[in-house]
C-alpha cells in the first residue's frame, strides 16, 4: 500500500518530466558565442594650429578679476535624470503566469570543492530579478530568474512560451512594459566545463539594446540545462498603452 500510494504521487512528477523531455527537442540549442571584432583606434591627425587673426591680436591682454569671471559665467540648471523603474509583477499571458518580481543578489555556495557565487532564487512562486541588471524602460539587459520544480513552480510552464508571444512587466511606477519573444535556446549546463558555463552566463551580462531575459532550469525535475527566453520591447504597444491612460 505505501508502495502504491508512493507511486501515486510520484507519477504526475514523472510524467512531467517526460513531457518536458521530449518538448526539449523542438528548443534550439544556443549558438556558439561569436564576440564583436575589436576596431583598431585609429592614428592621431595632426591638426596645425591657425594663425591669430588681426581682431585676436588687437585684443589688449588685461586680466580679468577671478570675481568678475565668476559672476559672468552662467548658473546651470541640474536636471533630473530617469533612473528607468524596477520591475515589481510578471505577466505571461500565454501560460497563464501572474507572478510578483523581487529583487535578488547572490549566495555563496560549495561546488566541486569550491566556493563559487551563484544568483539566488526565490524559495517561494516568484521571479527574482538580478537587482544589478537594468531596471525596466532603459537599454541593458533586465534578468529574471525562478524555479521550474520546486519553491513554488513559478516558472513550471515557461518552456511552453513561444517566439513571437508577448510578456509583460509591470513597474514599479505603475506603467506596464510589453514585449515580444524573440529568442529562446537550450544551454547545456550540468557536467560541462567552466569554459561552457562562463560561456551560458553572457546571456545574463548587460547589453547594448533593450531586453528581459527569463531563466529557469529544464526539463522539470532536472538542473542538466538552463532554457532562456529573451524578449524585446514593443514601442507600438507601449505607446496603445499610454494613448488608452
Amino acid at each position: 500500500m505505501l508502495l502504491l500510494a508512493g507511486g501515486a504521487l510520484f507519477l504526475p512528477r514523472l510524467l512531467t518530466y517526460a513531457e518536458t523531455l521530449l518538448y526539449t527537442q523542438r528548443i534550439p540549442t544556443a549558438p556558439p558565442f561569436e564576440p564583436a571584432p575589436v576596431v583598431a583606434n585609429p592614428e592621431p591627425t595632426a591638426t596645425a594650429t591657425p594663425e591669430p587673426t588681426s581682431a585676436q591680436q588687437d585684443v589688449p591682454s588685461t586680466p580679468v578679476e577671478p570675481t568678475a569671471m565668476l559672476t559672468a559665467m552662467p548658473t546651470a540648471t541640474p536636471t533630473e535624470v530617469w533612473q528607468g523603474t524596477a520591475p515589481v509583477t510578471l505577466t505571461v499571458p500565454t501560460i497563464d503566469l501572474v507572478a510578483p518580481v523581487v529583487p535578488i543578489g547572490w549566495k555563496i555556495e560549495r561546488i566541486s570543492g569550491q566556493d563559487q557565487a551563484i544568483w539566488d532564487v526565490p524559495d517561494w512562486r516568484a521571479a527574482g530579478w538580478h537587482e544589478d541588471t537594468a531596471p525596466l524602460g532603459l537599454p541593458g539587459n533586465t534578468v529574471l530568474n525562478g524555479h521550474n520544480t520546486a519553491n513554488g513552480e513559478v516558472f513550471r510552464n515557461l518552456y511552453k512560451v513561444e517566439v513571437g508571444e508577448q510578456l509583460l512587466l509591470t513597474g514599479e511606477d505603475g506603467e506596464v512594459y510589453v514585449y515580444d519573444v524573440g529568442e529562446k535556446y537550450i544551454l547545456r549546463e550540468a557536467g560541462q566545463p567552466l569554459s561552457v558555463r562562463q560561456e551560458n552566463a553572457r546571456y545574463i551580462q548587460g547589453t547594448p539594446d533593450e531586453r528581459i531575459t527569463l531563466v529557469t532550469c529544464h526539463p522539470y525535475g532536472s538542473l542538466a540545462n538552463r532554457l532562456v527566453v529573451i524578449a524585446y520591447p514593443v514601442v507600438e504597444s507601449i505607446m496603445d498603452l499610454e494613448g488608452a491612460n
